[in-house]
């Protein structure tokens, strides 16, 4: 496909439930102000999302040539970091420069996935399962870094864990913990602390990570069940799909959210930011 002279507007990075909760005329006076960034994320939450969901959101998008920006998960940005031993940048850096248009059958309750399209949706899945039962793992390991998060009165407990996020959020703190991280057995090295900032992807992605592992260390009162229901293990990978895109909005700059845990921690994470919802 060809490749475009790409508008050079502000990037904003879309979740899920701003698309749900905001009108159309919303979202069509952010497209003539800002670029709109849909990470694959988003992407394979929308077409699994079931209707009238899948369709609702698809119709909100403006009809025309390359509606919103395509970028990929954050795990490539990380990837990057680690070969160049710098950082990404903005994740509307590395959007997909080609023409495309969204099927208007998306908007049809009755659109049909064709099969190969499913075929990609499903190694999406087996993927995002894997992630869920890594990020419950590092979820249970809460308590080695936050050992008073479920001690003492309610008002005690609420205090240890706005301690911990604080904490989280804390650079120094933080990048400490991250200069003892080492790779897994034939991985790259990675990036020396005294160069990484909260502009890395690698930074925000452990950032997020554990602000994510600690709030579902704390929702279950840290006994996360050995075995999930269905319901849990899709609760969890909404989860791990709003990590990925926090992250992104981290890097960005600029998010666009409704729901009130992801809103609270951007203004943690980025008070300088812009946050739309």
């Amino acid at each position: 496909m060809l490749a475009l002279n790409l508008s050079m507007k502000p990037a904003i990075i879309l979740d899920k439930s701003f698309l749900q909760g905001t009108k159309v005329a919303r979202i069509r006076e952010l497209a003539t102000s800002h670029r709109l960034v849909i990470s694959d994320a988003l992407f394979y939450e929308l077409l699994t999302a079931g209707e009238p969901a899948r369709s609702r959101c698809f119709a909100k998008f403006p009809s025309d040539e390359n509606p919103v920006d395509l970028v990929s998960h954050i795990g490539v940005l990380m990837r990057l970091e680690m070969e160049t031993q710098r950082p990404s940048g903005r994740p509307s850096m590395h959007r997909e420069t080609l023409r495309f248009q969204f099927n208007r059958a998306l908007i049809t309750p009755d659109y049909e996935i064709p099969e190969v399209c499913q075929i990609a949706i499903d190694a999406q899945g087996v993927q995002l399962c894997s992630d869920v039962l890594s990020f419950i793992e590092r979820a249970r390991v809460t308590p080695n870094f936050f050992p008073n998060l479920l001690h003492g009165s309610e008002a005690e407990r609420e205090k240890a864990r706005a301690d911990a996020e604080r904490a989280i959020v804390a650079t120094g703190s933080l990048l400490s913990f991250y200069a003892t991280l080492e790779p897994p057995n034939g991985e790259k090295h990675l990036p020396s602390s005294e160069l990484v900032t909260d502009a890395w992807a690698i930074y925000r992605w452990l950032q997020v990570q554990m602000l994510f592992g600690l709030d579902l260390y704390v929702r279950y009162a840290g006994r996360i069940p050995d075995t999930l229901s269905d319901n849990i293990f899709k609760k969890l990978e909404h989860d791990v799909l709003d990590a990925q895109v926090l992250m992104l909005g981290c890097l960005e700059g600029a998010f666009a959210t409704m729901e009130h845990k992801l809103q609270r921690w951007w203004r943690l994470l980025c008070p300088g930011g812009a946050l739309y919802g």
